[in-house]
């Protein structure tokens, strides 16, 4: 279970202390206040400071499980859902959660509490600063300059910011391929058959990691390619034309181009992108793919 420890201050005590922040233990986020004096200084001045331990599951929809955000809706017992939610449900003319019959009403109080409630980034101990509410903390981390690259390997917890340090792990600690490319020019990599997931490291004229992913099937070998930085959701975009020929029984060409998804690997290979299926058909000892990147942004 997750907790976020806050320091309510009053107004009269702004500007009159240093904002820090840390990792508690259980997931717990730590926001603190170190008051510049004393908590004499702050009784003198009218003001005072409690610190207050809350769920998480507290600030979130009871039905999404995510970050509630305004606009709030209740039911008559204060079970809390988002209006996208709201939206959704069959019946609103009871509470999802308890089933008490009534309409559902708008929840200022939860929206006043979110609104001033600033959590720090989970990336703060490597320098980011900003803080921001807490259902703005996810999109904020997206984009976070000051974000992690994980190792996919499920073994292995290494993490690090440089994707050139990212690569050389992947080069020493795992024993990948890699390749140093421009965009626009033609990769011909080997198409793994048989044995196990194969990841080939590809670094380009910019110091963008791009990881292709080379998974065998039954059905033949199944090939996916990611960008990853921890900022994910920024500019700049890319795109990917993967073609394969074969002249194995029979004259065989195929080709897909796509965009290249952002990743930070934080859980492991993703699953859910483009995939380009190479038939085990016309697969040989020699089968390679070709592999063209394009900055679009």
């Amino acid at each position: 279970m997750k907790f976020m420890r806050i320091l309510f201050r009053s107004g009269s005590e702004t500007g009159n202390g240093n904002s820090s922040s840390a990792e508690g233990p259980r997931g717990e986020v730590v926001v603190q206040q170190e008051v510049e004096e004393t908590m004499g200084s702050a009784v003198r001045n009218g003001a005072a400071a409690t610190s207050v331990t809350l769920e998480l599951d507290a600030l979130d929809c009871t039905v999404c499980w995510q970050p509630l955000h305004p606009p709030i809706f209740q039911c008559a017992v204060g079970h809390l859902i988002c209006s996208p939610c709201l939206d959704k449900l069959p019946n609103t003319e009871k509470c999802h959660f308890c089933s008490r019959k009534g309409d559902y009403n708008r929840c200022y109080a939860m929206e006043k509490v979110l609104g001033s409630m600033q959590v720090p980034c989970s990336y703060a101990k490597y320098g980011c600063t900003l803080m921001t509410s807490y259902y703005q903390r996810q999109d904020h981390e997206a984009t976070c300059p000051h974000g992690l690259c994980f190792c996919p390997t499920s073994s292995c917890s290494f993490s690090e910011r440089s994707p050139a340090m990212l690569l050389d792990h992947f080069v020493t600690a795992h024993g990948c391929p890699s390749t140093k490319f421009r965009y626009g020019t033609h990769l011909y990599i080997d198409v793994v058959q048989g044995g196990i997931e194969k990841i080939h490291a590809l670094s380009s004229e910019d110091e963008h990691l791009f990881l292709l992913n080379m998974a065998p099937e039954p059905s033949g070998c199944v090939v996916s390619v990611f960008c990853v930085r921890p900022d994910r959701d920024t500019d700049p975009k890319f795109r990917c034309f993967v073609s394969f020929s074969t002249w194995k029984n029979s004259c065989h060409t195929q080709s897909s181009e796509f965009q290249v998804p952002s990743t930070t690997l934080s859980d492991g290979i993703p699953r859910d992108s483009f995939m380009f299926n190479v038939p085990k058909f016309y697969l040989r000892e020699d089968s390679k793919i070709c592999v063209t990147i394009y900055k679009i942004s």
